[in-house]
């Protein structure tokens, strides 16, 4: 991750297009990355590249524009095209666009293909109705947590080669014996180009992580006591008929409660109410952001490492699983004055890479990035941040690993440090442990390739 898998798949199509192969081309790739893939195609190539994104009116202004060939009386020209290639997102591509599935492709590219690791997901459906002659995929973490998932990359691959799930599965199933690992990468060899950050940045700055476990604070181990026993009369204290606390899913409960209590529907009224009556006399101005520190043990730590960061110069990505979590956070650095950018799934295409170029420019005043680990973790370029922080962990451990990837990569001169917070002896730790065993199978298969 971060190794110039975008530059060199441009190289490579460039160098299919010289050779007189002059496509057409396509590229599929995560909304956040569509502008910087079309920039590094303006950057290193001559080839007409168009992004087909947007609303339905901008795709067919597109489509009359700048896809067809017409003749002298405005027909179209069938099998010419004005572009080379043509970048997407994934979501186009679900939405089941008719006019991408007629164009023969003589090379598709689709970037973060783990995507496609589920052998039934709609994305795998809507690419096997294209007209596809090459398929390059690109992805920094291929198995993430089963071989089953492999299987699935493996046969979009070369659907001849790998025709049966099962008769995969009986072979490599439970890799139990290096015999058994020594077959299955004799298998990826051919099929794998896989590069680390040793091998080819080798001034790479460190990346050092570090676990910082967190104590519940007194509010924080009162809401998990009545989620773990279900004390329905004392959740919905403070809450209205509106939001009342779900328990359907304890263990989702759990997790909000580990980051801050204010995610449980009803508990922000409670504990403000209960703050202000602490101090009868006389109310801080601050009351609010004081109140919000105090009552999760994450954020107190937040409080106490941002200063110190800021005064060292320091710039800081932190990431979470939860959009709500992240409302806090921005309410947090507004009220603390801190100046940030933030990407989720709720930001549109275009602005992300705004708020990624006015984080990244040389004179920025920016000093913290929020981002979601799913929406913010793939694909894109933070070496401007040299900090990162873990607020929580995602289940599956090779999601943080591209969100680290964000500011440990190719272009970053300075040690990375990430600071991972979990909440000791609770249900989040366990959760770490278990998720991080995951890691054990990338390491077998592929790290000793």
């Amino acid at each position: 991750m971060g190794l110039g898998k975008t530059i060199q798949s441009i190289a490579f199509l460039q160098e299919v297009y010289n050779v007189g192969i002059r496509g057409p081309f396509l590229v599929i790739a995560p909304l956040s990355t569509i502008t910087n893939w079309e920039r590094e195609f303006n950057t290193w190539t001559e080839m007409n590249t168009i992004v087909y994104h947007g609303s339905l009116a901008s795709r067919q202004m597109i489509q009359q524009y700048e896809m067809y060939c017409k003749d002298a009386r405005g027909r179209l020209i069938p099998g010419a095209y004005k572009f080379d290639a043509l970048i997407t997102t994934f979501e186009m591509i679900l939405s089941d666009c008719p006019e991408l599935r007629e164009i023969e492709w003589r090379c598709v590219i689709i970037d973060e293909a783990h995507r496609l690791k589920n052998r039934n997901c709609k994305l795998l459906d809507s690419l096997k109705h294209m007209d596809l002659e090459h398929k390059v995929l690109l992805t920094g973490t291929p198995l993430q947590n089963t071989v089953e998932e492999l299987f699935s990359l493996l046969h979009f691959l070369e659907p001849s080669q790998f025709p049966s799930e099962a008769e995969f599965l009986k072979d490599f199933g439970d890799l139990k014996t290096e015999e058994q690992v020594q077959k299955l990468q004799a298998i990826l060899k051919p099929m794998m180009l896989r590069r680390l950050k040793e091998d080819v940045e080798k001034n790479l700055a460190p990346k050092q992580e570090t676990i910082i476990e967190v104590e519940l604070t007194n509010i924080q181990k009162k809401y998990y006591r009545a989620i773990l026993e279900k004390n329905f009369s004392f959740l919905s204290k403070g809450a209205g008929h509106t939001n009342m606390p779900n328990l359907l899913n304890t263990m989702m409960e759990l997790r909000k409660c580990c980051n801050h209590p204010y995610l449980i529907n009803g508990a922000e009224e409670k504990i403000l109410a209960e703050f202000r009556d602490s101090c009868p006399h006389h109310v801080p101005p601050d009351f609010h952001l004081q109140a919000m520190v105090r009552s999760a043990g994450k954020l107190v730590l937040i409080d106490k490492l941002l200063p110190k960061l800021k005064a060292g110069g320091h710039k800081v990505l932190i990431f979470s699983q939860m959009v709500r979590c992240l409302d806090i956070l921005e309410d947090y650095l507004i009220q603390k004055r801190y100046l940030y950018e933030r990407i989720d799934g709720r930001v549109r295409g275009n602005l992300r890479q705004a708020a990624i170029d006015r984080f990244s420019k040389p004179d920025s005043d920016r000093f913290v990035f929020l981002l979601c680990t799913r929406a913010g973790g793939l694909g894109i370029n933070l070496t401007a941040a040299d900090t990162c922080i873990i607020f929580d962990s995602d289940w599956n451990p090779q999601n943080d690993l591209q969100a680290q990837a964000r500011c440990h990569r190719i272009g970053q001169s300075k040690a990375v440090k990430v600071y991972r917070l979990i909440t000791r002896n609770s249900y989040e730790r366990e959760m770490f442990d278990k998720a991080s065993l995951k890691l054990g199978l990338d390491k077998a298969v592929l790290q000793s390739m």
